[in-house]
C-alpha cells in the first residue's frame, strides 16, 4: 500500500514538473522562418522592397527595425551564403542606395580579423589596459546585472529591448547599442558579462561580431 502511495505521489511530482515547463523557443520559433527558401525570401523583400534597402539609410536606426534586414542570422547559421547575398546586393545597386548597408559585410570580415588576432575578445580586452578597470561588484551589482539580463530596470527602451531578445532571439542593432551603454555607463558593470548573456539569447550569436560589438562598448576595442 505505501509503495503505491510513493509510486502515485511521485507521479503527481513528475506531471506537476512537466506543467511547469517552459516552451522558452516558442517565441523564436514564432519570429523566424528557419530555413533556406525563407532566408532567400527576406533578401529578396529587402532588397527590392521600397521599406527595405532603399529607405535603410535614413530608417536604420529606428528601435522598431522597420528597415532593417534581419538577415544575419541566415547568415550566421549558412541559410544564406555571403556571396550569393553580396552578388544579390551589386545587382540591386545596393552601395548607391545605402553606403551603411553595403559595409555591413565588410565589417563582418572586420571582426573575423579581429578574432582571428585576437582570440581571448570575448572576454578580454583587446587594449590591455583595460584589464584593470574596476568594474560595480557585489550583491547590489548582481542585482543589477539580473534586472538587465530580465528587462526590469525600469528604462522602457531597455527594457523592451531585452525582453525583445528573450522572447525571439533578436534585437535592432541601435537598441542592442543602447542595452550595451546602459550596462557598461550607466550600471558600471563589465561588458564581458554583456557579451555572455548576448551570445546565449541572440539567434544571431556570431562569436566574432559579438564579441567586437562589446569590445567597442567597453571602450577597448579597435
Amino acid at each position: 500500500s505505501s509503495s503505491v502511495v510513493a509510486t502515485s505521489s511521485s507521479s503527481s511530482s513528475s506531471s506537476a514538473a512537466a506543467a511547469e515547463v517552459v516552451d522558452w523557443g516558442a517565441g523564436i520559433r514564432g519570429a523566424w522562418d528557419i530555413s533556406e527558401s525563407g532566408a532567400l525570401s527576406l533578401l529578396t523583400a529587402f532588397l527590392s522592397s521600397s521599406t527595405g534597402l532603399a529607405a535603410y539609410e535614413a530608417a536604420r536606426s529606428y528601435a522598431d527595425g522597420r528597415s532593417v534586414s534581419h538577415l544575419s542570422p541566415y547568415l550566421h547559421w549558412g541559410q544564406l551564403s555571403v556571396r550569393l547575398m553580396w552578388q544579390r546586393m551589386k545587382i540591386a545597386k545596393a552601395q548607391s542606395l545605402s553606403k551603411t548597408f553595403h559595409r555591413r559585410l565588410v565589417w563582418r570580415d572586420l571582426a573575423y580579423w579581429q578574432l582571428h588576432h585576437w582570440p581571448t575578445m570575448a572576454a578580454q580586452p583587446i587594449r590591455t589596459l583595460y584589464r584593470d578597470v574596476e568594474w560595480s561588484s557585489g550583491p547590489e551589482a548582481a542585482q543589477h546585472l539580473a534586472a538587465w539580463k530580465q528587462g526590469r530596470t525600469g528604462f522602457p527602451l531597455m527594457d523592451a529591448g531585452m525582453r525583445e531578445l528573450w522572447s525571439t532571439g533578436w534585437m535592432q542593432q541601435s537598441v542592442r547599442m543602447v542595452a550595451a551603454a546602459f550596462l557598461t555607463e550607466y550600471l558600471h558593470l563589465p561588458w564581458a558579462e554583456g557579451a555572455a548573456w548576448f551570445h546565449d539569447c541572440l539567434v544571431d550569436a556570431d562569436l566574432a561580431i559579438n564579441s567586437m560589438m562589446w569590445q567597442s562598448a567597453g571602450k577597448s576595442g579597435l
